[in-house]
C-alpha cells in the first residue's frame, strides 16, 4: 500500500470515530444525565471532539500533500524516463 493511500484510510477511520462520537453524544441526551458516561463526556467531550477534528484535518492534509507529491514524481518520471 502506498503512503498516500494509508493516510486516506486513516482519515476515513478518524472521520468514522468522529461520527460515532457525535451519535453517542446525541444518544446521551436521551439517557440519564447522572450516568457515569454522561458525566465523563460532559467533562471531557469538548477535548475528545477537538482532538478528533484536528486529527481529521491533519491526516487529510497529509494525505493530499503526499498524493500530490507522488503524482508529481510519476509525471516527472514519464517526462524524463530513466536511461538504461
Amino acid at each position: 500500500m502506498k503512503l498516500p493511500q494509508l493516510f486516506f484510510n486513516l482519515t476515513a477511520v478518524a472521520t468514522t470515530v468522529f461520527v460515532i462520537t457525535i451519535l453517542a453524544m446525541v444518544a446521551m441526551l436521551l439517557g440519564n444525565p447522572e450516568a457515569p458516561v454522561n458525566v465523563w463526556f460532559n467533562r471531557h467531550g469538548a477535548t475528545v471532539m477537538t482532538v478528533e477534528v484536528i486529527s481529521i484535518g491533519v491526516l487529510g492534509v497529509l494525505a493530499i500533500l503526499l498524493d500530490r507529491r507522488e503524482i508529481q514524481r510519476e509525471l516527472q518520471e514519464r517526462k524524463n524516463p530513466p536511461k538504461s
